[in-house]
């Protein structure tokens, strides 16, 4: 049993990120905070590898707002080290936006694997179908991170 119930935001960014997902390719991870997309994993076949490419895109996609707002370029034209330096340790800081973000998965979890990838970067909801004969890993997981989950009792797949 998941410990906590998911706050009105959490909700809103589930049903959000649940929406999204609907149209993303199969096979796919993705974080959502605030009613926006902060990473998208698509195209794996397992859950560690779309979360990570997520997380991967999320640190990317900072990385190139904080450049464009300070610099106005883009972070890979940038030249100067110090530069790139603050850029990356603001972003790692802040691992990459998704901390108290919601993860939200188009199949079940198989392991806690995939999901511990989004909870070590301060994801604090997660939606996903459910029905893995190793869904009390997952909410175990969810519970000592002080995460919530919410399953959907269904799958997003396009095939």
């Amino acid at each position: 049993r998941i410990n906590r119930e998911p706050t009105e935001q959490e909700y809103e960014d589930m049903l959000f990120g649940w929406l999204v997902e609907s149209g993303i390719t199969s096979n796919s991870v993705i974080y959502v905070k605030n009613n926006a997309t902060v990473g998208i994993g698509t195209g794996e076949q397992d859950r560690v590898g779309v979360a990570e490419i997520a997380v991967d895109k999320a640190y990317r996609k900072l990385m190139d707002r904080l450049s464009f707002e300070r610099y106005q370029t883009p972070f890979n034209l940038l030249k100067d080290e110090d530069k790139i330096a603050e850029i990356t340790a603001d972003v790692e800081a802040q691992k990459g936006g998704l901390i108290g973000s919601t993860m939200v998965s188009d199949a079940f979890f198989p392991f806690r694997d995939g999901i511990d990838v989004g909870l070590r970067q301060g994801v604090k909801s997660v939606i996903q179908p459910g029905g893995s004969m190793n869904d009390f890993e997952v909410i175990e997981a969810c519970n000592e991170n002080g995460a919530t989950m919410v399953y959907t009792g269904q799958r997003s797949f396009k095939h």
